[in-house]
Order: structure tokens, then sequence, then C-alpha cells
């Protein structure tokens, strides 16, 4: 495959004298000096610098004391090896751990902990450098030790898919190492590390036999710009405090934060419109829309609007019964009440969809291909012409061998999501029983969480509604959930998922190979479109809604917000942009 090499560059010069920003290339992060003004009440300032009579020099940065994050996950782990905590979602932005890289605005990887990264031509080898100031915030220095074993430790230990084919860490200093793959996994890597590749500490985790289940205090040690300082599980808060040393997008201007978790959006929306909290941060789930109308009208509040790369779907189960018929899977969706769908979804931000599945925000987007539609005249005549008919009269059609079937609609097990799930279901239920087709909503596939895998193990569904989340669709994309969990599986997307295995169709699965393969932006690029022309042909599954995300925050006292699409406010750079009024 052609491959082109990958410098990504992130410096940025801002000269003492003329106050000219620049841009220069070599991979390395912002470096800025500013002049120092006085700090006014509430606010923290960098300390002056002697002799300062220059005018043209620029203020200082006025410095947020305390930062108030709304959430409604709750504190009840803090190792940076989990994820399911407040702490564990709030560390996607790079808060006590480091990652390795972050996604921009435009969905590029620019480096975080790293100062720079390179990737060959032949995409086998990924060259790093990054900072030797770093400390471990039990005051350890971060050595490259701890680089080679957090590559190792993910390797060996962690199993990560995008690494098994990783075969030699070259260390070229105390700098800088070079990863030597046997295939050219480089670029999938790097594209693929957006949330929870980060820092891990040698000196911890070195001796710990099981890391997932390890709660020492010392498990929430990282090297990321703050440190967990405590967490008040009976108020639900947790702290964290800045470290100068670990500010490696240049200056920290927030020094400390503080993370409230509410039980629900509603009592977060309530918090915010009273002043207790300045923004909201809940990965991949944004408020509801049918929540706005508790902030609506406060000229403090911005609503957070933003193009959601994210989107709830329906996999079909594609190895049994009508759905292995393409004109069945036609007249399916056509007989479908796509409005009353999207504004379940999201209200009147809702977006019928196309039929390429992935949303608009999403890298590689078709808009060429065909929206959904519900035309009941087409769904039936295409009902008809392919045999399902209502041979013995009881208004539901039978398959065209004469044989009864009935069609069965269930959901992913979603505590969040779950009641707007059953409202879809009973929506696809509905509009499939008006063209005669005896379908049914599985209650019993969602009673818990047993249940539901056990149903996806044996493929026992006919329409699955699920949904994919921002990290996943930031690359992977919604096909991820679609292909066969082998598939999926391979090329670094993690052990794969549990409801697409029932479709195994070559074209695809070798289409998103070639994504997950790919080495260079062309590539992956080139996939996309080929995997929603596939979508919008087979009908294998669709999204149920393209839509509007809110992610509210306050702007009576900060500035320097940066709204980032299905992201919102709180990000790997916030901590960096925000001042004080």
């Amino acid at each position: 495959m052609k491959s082109t090499k990958k410098i990504v560059s992130l410096l940025l010069v801002l000269s003492l004298t003329a106050a000219l920003l620049a841009g220069c290339a070599g991979g390395e992060k912002a470096q800025t000096s500013e002049t120092p003004a006085p700090a006014s009440a509430g606010e923290t300032a960098a300390p002056a610098e002697s002799g300062g009579k220059e005018p043209a020099e620029p203020a200082a940065k006025k410095h947020i004391k305390n930062l108030v994050v709304g959430t409604t996950s709750q504190p009840t782990d803090n190792s940076i090896m989990q994820q399911s905590s407040a702490v564990g979602k709030f560390n996607y932005n790079s808060i006590t751990y480091a990652n390795l890289f972050y996604p921009d605005s435009k969905g590029e990887m620019q480096p975080y902990f790293l100062t720079s990264y390179q990737i060959s031509e032949d995409s086998k080898r990924l060259d790093l450098t990054f900072p030797t100031t770093a400390v471990w915030h039990d005051g350890v220095p971060v050595t490259v030790d701890d680089v080679v074993f957090t590559f190792e430790f993910r390797r060996d230990r962690m199993k990560t898919k995008a690494l098994e084919n990783l075969t030699e860490i070259k260390i070229n200093g105390p700098d800088s190492v070079t990863l030597i793959f046997s295939e050219p996994d480089a670029y999938y890597f790097v594209q693929n590390s957006t949330l929870t590749t980060f820092m891990i500490p040698k000196h911890i985790w070195e001796n710990v036999e099981d890391y997932t289940a390890y709660k020492g205090e010392d498990a929430a040690i990282g090297c990321g710009p703050y440190r967990l300082v405590s967490v008040d599980k009976d108020a639900n808060i947790s702290y964290f405090e800045a470290v100068p040393e670990n500010s490696f997008l240049g200056e920290l201007t927030v020094d400390s934060i503080t993370l409230k978790s509410y039980s629900s959006q509603d009592s977060m929306l309530m918090a915010m419109a009273n002043g207790e909290i300045d923004l909201m941060y809940d990965y991949a789930n944004p408020v509801s829309n049918t929540l706005l109308d508790i902030i609506s009208g406060n000229k403090d509040i911005d609503m957070g609007a933003s193009s959601y790369i994210g989107c709830n779907q329906v996999t079909l189960g594609m190895d049994h019964g009508p759905n292995q018929d393409h004109a069945f899977r036609e007249a399916a969706v056509k007989s479908l009440n796509w409005k009353l769908i999207c504004q379940l979804c999201n209200g009147e931000y809702g977006q019928i969809p196309g039929s390429g599945i992935i949303p608009p925000a999403c890298k590689g987007h078709d808009d060429s291909l065909w929206k959904m539609y519900q035309d009941i005249d087409e769904a039936n005549a295409i009902l008809d012409k392919a045999g399902y008919l209502d041979k013995n009269g009881d208004g539901l059609r039978e398959m065209p061998d004469g044989s009864p079937f009935t069609y069965k609609v269930t959901s992913q097990y979603a505590t969040k999501k779950q009641e707007l799930f059953n409202r879809i279901a009973e929506v696809l239920v509905s509009s499939l029983r008006a063209v005669g087709v005896d379908a049914f909503f599985d209650t019993e596939s969602i009673a818990s969480s047993e249940a539901n895998k056990m149903m996806l193990n044996s493929c026992d569904f006919d329409m699955y509604i699920g949904y994919t989340t921002s990290g996943v669709a930031t690359y992977r994309t919604a096909f991820w959930y679609m292909v066969p969990r082998d598939i999926a599986a391979l090329g670094g997307a993690g052990s794969g998922n549990e409801w697409g295995k029932s479709y195994h169709n070559e074209e695809l699965n070798n289409t998103y190979l070639s994504l997950t393969g790919a080495t260079s932006k062309e590539e992956y690029l080139s996939a996309v479109h080929k995997l929603q022309s596939i979508a919008s042909r087979e009908l294998f599954g669709f999204a149920l809604c393209w839509e509007q995300c809110f992610f509210p925050y306050r702007t009576d006292k900060y500035q320097g917000f940066e709204n980032i699409d299905s992201v919102g406010v709180v990000h790997a750079e916030t901590f960096y942009t925000l001042t004080a009024k």
C-alpha cells in the first residue's frame, strides 16, 4: 500500500519583543514566554519578570484558582488503570495520567506527554521523544525506563492488540526511543491512541500481580498535569492540584480542579444554573436535549452545542431469518417512522441519517449517499414482490416458503440509555407491524447484563439497538460494532464487540481490515468511504439519528473555551487555554 511519512509538529514560538506567533517544524511542544500582570481578586499570576518596562510585552495569563467541573459519573475508583469511575473518565483528558497523544479540534493526533513523534514510510518504525523534567506524583522522576516499561507492560500484560507486533524498543538516549514493529502497525497505533494510551510508572506497577484489581493508594499516581489530592466519597467530590513540572502543552492556567459528581443530569444542570459548577464533563454522555429548559435563557450559560460524531444505531442479525434477504432489509428500513425516531433521539435537533451510517462530523463522511426515508406503500410493495405474503389472512406476513416467522427487536443493556432504547424499540416494532411483520420487543434480554450477553453470544436478535461512543467514532468508526468480533479485534481495535459477529461479508471485513491496517491518512479515508458505500448498498445496519450534542458551560467568570465537536469544552487543551476574566 502507498505510504507517506507522517511528521507531527507542535512547535509554537512566541517572540518576547514583537509578540509574533510563528509555527515551526520539528514536532516540538508549544513554548511561550510572557510578562506577567498583577493578579486581581480570585486570580493568580505567574511571578513578574525583573525590569519589565516594555509596554509591548503581553500580560500574563490570569490563572483560575479552582475550576469546578460537574459529572454524573461517581468516584468509586481512583486507579489510573480503570475508566469506569468519575476520575477514570475524567482522565481521558490527561488529568492524573498523561496520554502519549491527544486529538486536536480537527481530530488530528498531537503529542501530549511526548514532545514529538515520527512514523516511518513503511509504518514499521515509530520515533518518540519526551521530556526529561516530568515527575510522577510521588516525586519520582519519569525516565526512559518508564517509557520502555509502559510499552512492554501494554504489550505483554495488557495485551494491547496494536502492540502485539512490537518486536523491539530501541533506546536512543534519555529523551528518545524507537518502536520497531514486524508489521506496518505504527500509524494505526498512533491514530487509535486517543484516550487511554498513557504513561505507566514502573516503580509502582512492575510488581503488581493483578493490575485490574489493585486498589492501593499509589494506584492513583500518574505523571499527568494534575495530582489527585483527595476524594470525599460522602460528598461525591474529587480534588486535584496542578503539577507544574508536568505542564506538557505550555503554561497550566488552572491551578486546581474540583470534580463534583451528581446523581442525574438534571441535578447537575441545576447546580450549573445556581453557579455551583462552571462546566460539565461526561464521556460520550452529553446532556439530553429534553433537559435544556433548565438552563435556557440564562445569559451566563452557553449550551455548548456541537455535532455529535457518535450515534444511536441498529445492527441487524444477519445469519438467520428474513434479514438474510436484501429485499426484506430494504423494506424494513423504509417502513420505519424516521421522523419520530429522530424526535426521540434528539428532539428538534435530530437529523434523519444517511445510509452510510457515520455522521457528518466524522472524518471521511460521504454526504452523497441516499438518506433514510419512510414510505409504507413502497415497503409493502417490496415485501409483496419478494414473496412475504399474508397467506392465512391473520394480518401477518409469512416467509416466501409459507412458514411463519417472528421478528425480535432488542437493545444493548445500557443503564443511562435504557429508557431511550425502550422507546425507540417501540417505534421500530410498531413501524414493522404496520407493514405486516410480526415484530416484538424482547424485554427479557435487557433484564440484566448477563441475559443481554447470553442473547448476544447466541446472535438471537433481528434488530439490535446500540450506540457508538465518541471515542470509538473518532477512528474506529461505527463499523467497529458491525463487523464480526474477530475482525474488530484485529489491528489493535481492542477485544472486539459482541453484537456484530453475525455478519460475515468478505468485502466488508477486508475493507475494515484496510482501515485498521492503513499506513496513511489517504488509505484510512479511502477505507471509510468504501465502508459507507457497502453499508448504503447492503443495509446490514443503520444509524437511527444524526445528532447535535450539548455540553453546557458558564461564561461569566472564565474565557478561552474551545467547544470541540462531540467532546465539549473539556479536553486535553482546556487547562492551558482557560483564563479568568
